[in-house]
C-alpha cells in the first residue's frame, strides 16, 4: 500500500497549509499519548520512588566524599547533589523510548504503521515525547524539592541560565529519542538487539550521569566529548550547576549538532530497513 510522502520521513514537503496540518496531526498524537499517561497517575509512582531513592543514596555518598574536602574539579558537595538530580531527570525522563519502538518492529507492527497517512519517525517522536515531557516535569518537581532539602539553594540564578537549562534538556530528549530509535531499528537485521541498547545505557551512565566529565582523566574526558553520550545528561547538569555563557553556548551547539546527526542516522537506518521490508514482501 502506498501513502503520500511525508517530509518527516524524507518525502516531498507540501504547501504551508499541508505543513500546518501535519504539525497539528503530530501535536494531537503527543497530546493523546500524554493524556493516556495522565489517566493512570499511579504509573508515576514507580519512577518517583526510584528517582527519589537514587537521589537520596547518591546525596549520602557525595556527603561522605566531601567530608574531607570542599571541592573536586570545580564541584562542591551541593553542586554535585544538584548535578546528579538534573542528570537523572534527563536519564529517567527520556530513556524509555527503545522498548516500545523495538517491540513494534519485532512484532510486525511496522508494516501496518507504514500504511498509515503519517510519517513513521515523526509519529513515533510525537507519541513518545508527549508522556516523556510529562514524566520529566513530574520528576523535575520532585528533584527540586529533594535538592532544596539535601543540597541547598537552587543553583539556577538567572532567566538566561534557566532558558539554557530547559533548551539543553529538550536537546537531550531529542538526542535520546533518535539514538534509541536507531538502535531499535537494528531489529530489521538483528532480532535480539537488547544487548546494543544495554551498552548504550551503560555508556550514558558512565560518561556524564554518575560523574561529571571533569572527574575523568583529561584524555578520557576529551575523547568522551567526541561522542554523543555526555550530551545526554552531563550537558544539562552542567548548565544547572556550572553555568558559563561562553561554555554554555558551545555545549548547546554540540548538543544540537549531535541531535541533528542522530536524526540523520535515524533516517538512514529507517530507509535501509524499510527497503528490506519491501524486498521481503512485508
Amino acid at each position: 500500500m502506498s501513502r503520500r510522502p511525508d517530509p518527516a520521513d524524507g518525502g516531498t514537503p507540501g504547501s504551508p497549509g499541508t505543513l500546518a496540518s501535519a504539525l497539528r496531526k503530530y501535536a494531537t498524537a503527543a497530546l493523546v499519548s500524554l493524556r493516556s499517561r495522565l489517566a493512570y497517575p499511579t504509573a508515576f509512582a514507580g519512577s518517583l520512588l526510584t528517582f527519589g531513592l537514587f537521589v537520596f543514596v547518591f546525596s549520602r555518598i557525595w556527603s561522605a566524599v566531601y567530608s574531607t574536602q570542599a571541592e573536586i574539579s570545580g564541584y562542591d558537595r551541593a553542586g554535585m547533589i544538584w548535578y546528579f538530580i538534573v542528570a537523572e531527570i534527563s536519564i529517567f525522563g527520556f530513556s524509555r523510548f527503545y522498548s516500545s519502538l523495538s517491540e513494534d518492529l519485532k512484532g510486525g507492527q511496522v508494516a501496518y504503521l507504514l500504511a498509515r497517512p503519517y510519517g513513521f519517525t515523526a509519529y513515533h517522536f510525537s507519541q513518545a515525547m508527549g508522556p516523556a515531557l510529562g514524566d520529566s516535569l513530574v520528576l523535575a518537581g520532585e528533584g527540586v524539592l529533594l535538592g532544596l532539602l539535601l543540597g541547598g539553594p537552587f543553583p539556577v540564578t538567572s532567566a538566561l541560565q534557566g532558558a539554557a537549562l530547559v533548551l539543553s534538556l529538550l536537546l537531550a530528549a531529542c538526542l535520546q529519542f533518535f539514538l534509541q530509535f536507531a538502535i531499535a531499528m537494528t531489529a530489521f537485521w538483528i532480532e535480539e538487539n537488547a544487548a546494543i541498547f544495554w551498552i548504550y545505557q551503560k555508556l550514558a551512565l558512565i560518561l556524564g550521569t554518575f560523574l561529571p566529565l571533569e572527574f575523568l582523566p583529561p584524555g578520557a574526558a576529551a575523547a568522551a566529548r567526541w561522542t554523543p553520550f555526555p550530551y545526554l545528561s552531563w550537558a544539562p547538569a552542567r548548565m544547572a550547576v556550572a553555568w558559563n555563557f561562553g561554555d554554555g553556548l558551545k555545549i548547546l551547539a554540540a548538543q544540537a549538532a549531535w541531535a541533528a546527526a542522530a536524526a540523520l542516522l535515524c533516517r538512514a537506518v529507517f530507509a535501509a530497513g524499510r527497503g528490506k521490508i519491501t524486498a521481503n514482501g512485508g
